[in-house]
């Protein structure tokens, strides 16, 4: 029996907080990646053995535990890299789970709000050591634009948390480093960054702040010739221990960060704990899946009424329950002979009532709404399902999806702002601190143009026409005018704002006067 090393109950700890959430993150994931991911994830098997996944199973959909292929053990499933329609001639669940489209709910919410964010120019402002980490973040060439719009901040958005790694560069294989001039030749005194998902960090003990790690133990999967294989890195204050799966060390090293070189940001804080964010798409992920559920259960209805059944005379039916069929693919009457009429049975088409399959559909229009209020977009007029919508209505949305952009970006300046915080702690090998920080810049757009052309033009007639008849309540007449420049030109700062409310002020006085 081998003997369990000093680091083997290490590499099998797991937080508390880890343990809660792991299978939601990576359920965020696979909603936000969708396609063959989203229909082959696995979380867990259910109380007969089964995968259970994103499809719901009805409780007519297990097999019969009587037949061979049947029963908990014994019944195949698909997994990644099979055809999933291999099962699905016999087993209507597999059927509903090969020809359903997965839904992109998640993934268009958030790539239509990163990319109003972006299209618009994000300001940065530094010191040479950060303008040269913002020109490669990652050592390969990678812009802080491509790292932050591409990587970091989907992720940051659909996890509610991401944890970001810094640390000097490797030194190249054969190259011997002896001094700082070995250290400036080979451009190892520089920073490079990656990503750690939460699912790979298993655990952590956070200093008495609670907002920094004191150690924590990363999972990671490398390539060998005959695999993969899972190690795990401890780090800590001091350096770093690279273990294998069974608590061997396999590598170690040390750094002079004074702090461990991870950092965790966060969009939101779950209330109850303290090192797990607050997705503002998950309510967008529960709709995705009921979206799918629901689809499958109509392309299921689809499918099996697409043939009628045909009912006719109980004498036709042979009994190995086949209907006999004559020359030419005839089917034949039922001839009935009382007295001397002869007459005959004929055949009817039973009709499949349609009304639960109305149901679901008028339910898929509804969670389509849903998804559309909860990430604030708004539907044109005269898209089937959307109700008219008036100015009014318009320029709310237009509002609401203004000050959530703004809040999403200020979210990502604050990710920026701790990564180059970071960045410049890694370059000073620790010497770095708030107090001695060199000033940097980070500012994200605040004010983003969702009206269209027409919504522009028809706010500006309706403004305009409101204050040319002013003067008559100067008070109420200022308020509403005020109110309704807000409204207008959201996201403006708050000294545009002052100057616009003088404005307004000044031009009311003088309507009153007059």
């Amino acid at each position: 029996m081998r003997t369990k090393n000093a680091h083997y109950e290490l590499v099998r700890r797991r937080h508390p907080e880890w343990r809660e959430h792991h299978l939601r993150w990576r359920w965020l994931l696979d909603s936000y990646e969708g396609g063959e991911r989203y229909r082959e994830a696995v979380y867990g098997v259910d109380r007969r053995g089964l995968p259970i996944r994103n499809l719901v199973r009805h409780k007519r959909e297990y097999p019969d535990p009587r037949e061979p292929m049947g029963g908990v053990a014994g019944h195949p499933f698909s997994g990644p890299g099979m055809e999933p329609a291999a099962y699905a001639t016999d087993d209507d669940y597999e059927l509903r789970r090969a020809r359903t489209p997965v839904p992109t709910f998640v993934a268009e919410a958030v790539e239509t709000h990163l990319s109003r964010i972006y299209a618009r120019e994000v300001r940065r402002k530094g010191p040479a050591v950060l303008e040269s980490w913002w020109a490669d973040v990652d050592g390969c060439g990678t812009t802080i634009d491509a790292w932050m719009s591409e990587t970091i901040a989907p992720l940051l958005l659909v996890l509610g948390q991401i944890d970001l790694c810094f640390d000097h560069p490797p030194a190249p294989e054969g190259e011997t480093i002896a001094t700082r001039a070995d250290v400036a030749r080979l451009g190892l005194g520089r920073c490079v960054a990656s990503h750690i998902l939460p699912e790979n960090l298993v655990w952590w003990r956070l200093d008495q702040t609670g907002r920094r790690y004191a150690e924590c133990l990363v999972r990671e999967v490398v390539e060998t010739p005959t695999g993969t294989e899972e190690r795990y890195r401890h780090w800590t204050e001091e350096g770093w221990t690279l273990l294998d799966a069974e608590g061997e060390r396999l590598a170690s090293g040390s750094h002079g960060f004074r702090r461990v070189p991870i950092v965790r940001v966060f969009d939101a804080r779950k209330p109850r704990c303290r090192n797990v964010g607050q997705s503002r798409y998950e309510g967008i992920a529960e709709r995705q899946r009921e979206y799918y559920n629901r689809d499958s259960e109509l392309i299921l209805s689809d499918t099996t009424q697409a043939h009628p059944l045909l009912q006719g005379p109980e004498d036709f039916i042979q009994p190995d329950g086949t209907i006999p069929i004559g020359p030419s693919w005839l089917l034949p009457k039922k001839k009935n002979v009382q007295g001397g009429t002869a007459t005959y049975e004929g055949f009817d088409v039973v009709a499949f009532p349609k009304e639960g399959a109305e149901s679901l559909r008028r339910n898929k229009q509804d969670l389509r709404g849903d998804v559309d209020r909860d990430s604030a977009l708004v539907r044109p007029s005269g898209v089937e399902g959307a109700p008219y919508q008036s100015g009014l209505a318009k320029m709310i949305d237009h509002a609401d999806g203004n000050n959530r952009l703004s809040k999403i970006a200020r979210t990502l300046a604050r990710a920026e702002t701790e990564a180059a915080r970071m960045v410049l702690l890694v370059v000073s090998d620790g010497e770095w601190t708030r107090d001695n920080e060199e000033p940097f810049e980070i500012v994200y757009p605040s004010e983003f143009d969702l009206y269209t052309v027409s919504d522009v033009a028809q706010a500006a007639s309706d403004f305009q026409a409101v204050a040319a008849r002013a003067g008559e309540l100067p008070i109420t007449e200022g308020l509403l005018l005020m109110r309704l420049m807000r409204l207008c030109l959201p996201g403006l700062s708050d000294a545009n704002y002052a100057r616009c409310d003088a404005e307004i002020e000044s031009y009311v006085a003088r309507r009153a006067g007059l």
